[in-house]
C-alpha cells in the first residue's frame, strides 16, 4: 500500500467520524473508565489524562496497569519499574519501539542488529524479554515484530523477574508494551510526520462510543509510513490497522477485543557494515546489498481478547487470551570470513532468510483483599498458557555462490543476473529441503500465587509468591532434533518499609528459569538457564509525586548461560555469570514547565564460569554497557508572549561497551555521545514538533563483533531531523 493512498484513507476516517471534541483550555478529562459510574469496575487501569494547560506533561506515570497484576501503587511495589509514557515519545518524536525508546530508561540497550524485526533490548547483563499486554513473546530464535508508536500507550520496563507476571525469562528482567483500548472518550486525532531521508507518516486516532446507551466503546488507530534511509539501497514501507472495542456488559464486567495488523516493506533485514579495516571504517552510507535485491516482506498479526469480572468490592476475576502471528522473508547479502587474497574484497553470498512466528496465549487469575486480625491481605493467583511456534527457512548454512565487492571501489549490479562466482546457484533458489529448515516449539503451564501482606498500618509490606512452571520444547535444526522437558518452583520474597507514604526502601529475591532453543555442540539439547536476583532500592515522590527518583542496586547469579566457542561457533553449555550495578532514575515535572528524564546506570557484567574454555573467564557478557548516562528535558517557556512555545534537548551516552559475543581476545567498542534538541509549539487542538537527532553529527555505530578476522558493526546515522503535526477535534 503506497502512502499518499494511507493519507488518503486516514482523512476519509476522520471525516466520516464527526463527533466533535472540544476542550476548554484549563479543561481536564480522566479516560480511566475505572472513576466513571457507568463502568465501576476498579481494574488499577492506566490514566489517560488529556490536559490542555501548557506546563503539564505526563512524564511520571503512577499507576501500574492490571496487566502486571499487581495492587499496590508503583512506590509500595518492592522492585525498580520504571513507566514511559506515550507523550514522552511523541515529544521525542519516536515512531516505533526500534528507535531510541531505551534513552528513557536506567541501564537498558538495543542490540540494533535486525531493522524493524526485533527490539532486542539488552539490561543489567542480559536480554530483557518482550511483553504485550502481558503475554510473553520472548521470542525461540527472532522476533517479536517492533511495535509502532501509534499504538503504544505506556511502556513498562520491569527491571529484575517478574514471578508475579511468569518465571520464564532472564533474571535481566523484561518490558510490557500497553497497547492503547478505547476509554470512551470521543476524540479524534490526526498526525503526520516528515523528515531527513524521504521520511513521511500519517496516523490517525479515532476513539468514541458506537451506542446511545455507550455501552459499546471503540478505538481505531491508522498509520503508514514510506522512508529511506542514510545507506545505500534501503528502503522503508509500514502500514499499521489497529481496531478495539470494548463493551461494558453490567456496571462490574466488561469484555475487549483488540486487533493490530502491521505490514512491512524492507530492503535491508540489518543495516550492518562489514570490514577487515576495523570497527567504523567504512563511509556512514556503505552497503553491502545491491539495488535490486529482493525486499523483505512482514506481517504480522495480533489479537488480544479479555475479560473482567468484580466479585464484589475486594474481589475480581480476569481471563485473557491472545494470539500473535508474523511472518517475513526475503534475501541478505551476508560476509562470512575475509578474503585472505585480497582483504579488499568482500566475499558476499546471497542468502535467503524467512520465518514464521506463533504465540498463543491464554491466562487467567483472581485477585482479593482480606484481613486476619491485624494484617491485611492482597491475593494473586491465576495459571497461565503460552504456546510458541517457530518456524525458519534459509539458506546461511547452504548459499555458495560468491558476490565480490570492492571497498575501496564498489560496482554494484543486479542480483538477478546472477553476476556471482563459482558455487550453486540453485542454492539460492531451491530453498526448501531439511539442511535448510528450522523448526522449534515450546509451551508452558504454570500456575502462581503470591501474597502481599501490610503490617503496621501499611508501614510494613511482604510480598511472598511462588510459581510452577511445566515446559516442553522441541527443535529441529538442519535435520538434527532435540527434545527437552522440564519442571521448576521459582519463590519470590520482596519487602517494603514505607518511610512516609511519598517515601520506601525495598528488598527483593527473586528467581527465573529459561528454556533455551536450541542444539548444543554435542547435538544433545540444550537445558534451561537458571538465575537467582538480589535487588534493594529506596524511591520517593516529590512535590505531590510531580516528580519520582528511584535508587536500586543489583546482583544476579546464571547459571547453564550458553556461550559460543571462539573459534567453531559452536553452542556450549558450561557457563555462568554475574552481574551487578547500580541503578538511578529521575522523572517527571520538577518545576512549573520543566519536564525531564534523567538515568545513570553502572552495570559489571562477567563470565564468572567456563569449563569448556577458562581463558573466557573474567570477560564481559555479550552487549554489556559499563556506563549509561542519559538526558531529557522539556520546557514550556513562560510568559503570554510565548504561549504554547517549549524547547527540548537531550543526550545519551555510553561507555565501556562491550562486543556482542564474547571472544578471549575482545576489543571495547567507541564510546557514545549523541546530542539532539528540538522546538515545540501547541495550541488547544493542534501541536507541532520538530526533533534534530545527532546535532553534532558524531559518526557512531552500535553493536559490533569480529568473526573470521572480519569487523562487524551497525551503523546510525548523521545528523536528521524529523517534524510533526497533529490536530485534534
Amino acid at each position: 500500500m503506497k502512502l499518499g493512498f494511507t493519507l488518503v484513507a486516514i482523512s476519509a476516517l476522520i471525516g466520516f467520524h464527526t463527533d466533535a471534541y472540544a476542550q476548554d483550555h484549563q479543561e481536564l478529562h480522566l479516560a480511566d473508565s475505572t472513576i466513571k459510574a457507568k463502568d465501576s469496575i476498579k481494574f488499577q487501569l492506566l490514566d489517560e489524562v488529556v490536559f490542555s494547560n501548557k506546563y503539564y506533561k505526563k512524564y511520571n506515570v503512577r499507576n501500574i496497569s492490571s496487566d502486571l497484576r499487581l495492587q499496590s501503587p508503583l512506590i509500595e511495589a518492592p522492585q525498580n519499574i520504571q513507566m514511559v509514557s506515550g507523550e514522552v515519545l511523541r515529544d521525542q518524536v519516536v515512531y516505533n519501539l526500534i528507535e531510541s525508546v531505551t534513552r528513557n530508561v536506567s541501564g537498558t540497550m538495543r542490540e540494533e542488529l535486525h531493522n524493524g524485526v526485533s527490539p532486542d533490548i539488552y539490561s543489567r547483563g542480559g536480554y530483557i524479554t518482550p511483553q504485550r499486554n502481558g503475554v510473553d513473546l520472548r521470542p525461540l530464535i527472532k522476533g517479536p515484530v517492533g511495535d509502532d508508536a501509534a499504538i503504544i500507550e505506556t511502556i513498562e520496563f520491569v527491571k529484575g523477574p517478574s514471578g508475579f507476571m511468569n518465571a520464564i525469562s532472564d533474571p535481566a528482567g523484561s518490558y510490557n508494551i500497553i497497547t492503547k483500548k478505547p476509554n470512551g472518550i470521543k476524540r479524534n486525532t490526526i498526525r503526520m510526520m516528515g523528515g531527513s531521508f524521504g521520511f513521511m507518516r500519517a496516523e490517525a486516532d479515532l476513539s468514541g462510543t458506537i451506542d446511545e446507551k455507550e455501552k459499546l466503546q471503540f478505538r481505531f488507530n491508522l498509520m503508514g509510513m514510506n522512508t529511506k534511509s542514510f545507506m545505500k539501497f534501503d528502503n522503508n514501507e509500514r502500514i499499521l490497522i489497529a481496531p478495539s472495542f470494548k463493551y461494558l456488559i453490567s456496571p462490574k464486567s466488561s469484555l475487549t477485543l483488540e486487533y493490530i495488523y502491521q505490514r512491512f516493506n524492507y530492503m535491508l533485514l540489518s543495516q550492518a557494515q562489514i570490514s577487515p579495516y576495523g570497527y567504523g571504517s567504512l563511509p556512514r552510507d556503505f552497503s553491502i546489498s545491491d539495488p535490486n535485491t529482493k525486499p523483505y516482506r512482514a506481517n504480522d498479526h495480533q489479537v488480544f481478547l479479555s475479560f473482567d469480572h468484580k466479585l464484589n468490592n475486594n474481589w475480581q476475576f480476569s481471563v485473557k487470551a491472545a494470539n500473535i502471528h508474523n511472518e517475513y522473508d526475503g534475501n541478505i547479502f551476508w560476509v562470512y570470513g575475509k578474503n585472505k587474497t585480497n582483504p579488499d574484497i568482500l566475499d558476499r553470498y546471497y542468502v535467503y532468510d524467512g520465518m514464521k512466528y506463533n504465540t498463543f496465549s491464554a491466562q487467567a487469575f483472581i485477585q482479593g483483599r482480606f484481613i486476619t486480625g491485624s494484617v491485611h491481605h492482597a491475593i494473586l493467583a491465576g495459571i497461565d498458557f503460552n504456546h510458541k511456534k517457530n518456524n525458519t527457512t534459509d539458506t546461511w548454512e547452504t548459499a555458495s555462490t560468491v558476490y565480490p565487492l570492492s571497498i575501496s571501489n564498489p560496482k554494484y549490479a543486479n542480483v538477478a543476473n546472477n553476476n556471482g562466482t563459482g558455487g550453486d546457484f540453485d542454492s539460492e533458489n531451491n530453498i526448501f529441503g531439511e539442511n535448510n529448515r528450522t523448526n522449534s516449539r515450546m509451551h508452558y503451564v504454570s500456575a502462581h500465587i503470591m501474597d502481599e501482606m501490610s503490617f503496621f498500618n501499611n508501614k510494613f509490606k511482604v510480598n511472598a509468591g511462588l510459581r510452577a512452571t511445566k515446559s516442553d520444547a522441541n527443535f529441529n535444526q538442519y535435520g538434527t532434533k532435540t527434545d527437552a522437558s522440564d519442571f521448576v518452583v521459582t519463590p519470590r520474597l520482596g519487602l517494603t518499609y514505607m518511610v512516609t507514604p511519598s517515601m520506601s526502601l525495598y528488598a527483593l529475591y527473586d528467581n527465573t528459569f529459561l528454556p533455551q532453543a536450541g542444539i548444543a555442540h554435542d547435538k544433545t539439547a540444550l537445558t534451561p538457564q537458571r538465575g537467582r536476583s538480589l535487588e534493594a532500592g529506596i524511591k520517593k515522590d516529590w512535590n505531590d509525586a510531580a516528580w519520582n527518583t528511584t535508587l536500586s542496586v543489583y546482583q544476579i547469579y546464571r547459571t547453564k548461560t550458553i556461550l559460543r566457542d571462539p573459534v567453531s561457533n559452536a553452542l556450549y553449555q558450561t557457563g555462568e555469570n554475574r552481574s551487578e550495578g547500580v541503578e538511578v532514575d529521575v522523572r517527571g515535572r520538577i518545576a512549573r514547565g520543566l519536564n525531564i528524564i534523567v538515568n545513570y546506570a553502572y552495570t559489571d557484567s562477567k563470565i564468572t564460569k567456563d569449563d569448556k574454555n577458562p581463558d573466557m573467564v573474567g570477560k564481559a557478557t555479550p552487549n554489556r554497557v559499563r556506563h549509561i548516562q542519559n538526558t531529557w528535558v522539556n520546557y514550556a517557556l513562560p510568559g503570554k508572549k510565548l504561549a504554547g512555545l517549549n524547547v527540548s534537548a537531550g543526550y545519551q551516552y555510553m561507555a565501556g561497551r562491550a562486543e556482542r559475543f564474547t571472544s578471549t581476545k575482545p576489543e571495547t567498542l567507541n564510546d557514545v555521545f549523541r546530542l539532539d534538541g528540538g522546538l515545540g509549539y501547541a495550541r488547544k487542538k493542534y501541536a507541532i514538533n520538530l526533533i534534530v537527532n545527532n546535532l553534532l553529527d558524531a559518526h557512531i555505530y552500535s553493536t559490533g563483533w569480529q568473526r573470521n578476522d572480519l569487523y562487524y558493526w551497525v551503523q546510525t546515522p548523521g545528523r536528521n531531523y524529523r517534524v510533526s503535526l497533529s490536530l485534534t477535534l
